[in-house]
């Protein structure tokens, strides 16, 4: 089963102010709704609540530390190796980390393929998205780049990056 992690980032790795996404790219969200459309996603609690309504044909996978924490139409987990396990069991080709920042760190090493947004902009916030340069070497497989336009006010270029061998 391939492990991908999907992230929008500015130029300086930022992907969030701490209560959210510090943008509005309509662009992106279609990107990301599209690209997990059906698939087992795994990202922490807070968001995980912070993305409510977002889950119309993915299936979520909670990593939290809370054993009491119930998800409707998902699962629960409590590390990112079980929810590895989880969508392994239930038979899925992939599974897609999709944040924060905690569990992005904790799934890299894991990680077979980056699916990145990157915002071409300097944009201030708290939590950035960790150094996978520092982690692995990594082989562009596609690449596309768009300018801002009246509903995306930065452009953007949207990266799939596969692990290479080692």
């Amino acid at each position: 089963m391939k492990i991908s992690m999907i992230a929008a980032m500015a130029k300086n790795r930022v992907i969030g102010t701490g209560s959210g996404i510090p943008w509005d790219l309509p662009r992106d969200a279609y990107h990301f709704r599209t690209y997990t459309a059906g698939k087992f996603m795994l990202l922490g609690r807070k968001t995980f609540e912070e993305m409510e309504g977002w889950f119309t044909t993915q299936i979520p996978i909670v990593l939290t530390g809370k054993s009491d924490y119930k998800v409707e139409n998902g699962h629960v987990a409590d590390s990112v190796e079980s929810g590895r396990d989880i969508a392994k069991e239930q038979g899925a080709p992939e599974l897609v980390v999709s944040g924060g920042a905690s569990v992005y760190e904790a799934a890299l090493p894991l990680a077979d393929q980056l699916v990145l947004t990157f915002v071409e902009e300097e944009i201030p916030g708290e939590v950035q998205f960790p150094d996978y340069e520092a982690e692995a070497d990594w082989e562009t497989l596609s690449e596309l780049r768009l300018e801002a336009d009246d509903e995306n006010p930065y452009a953007m270029t949207f990266v799939i990056l596969e692990r290479c061998a080692q």
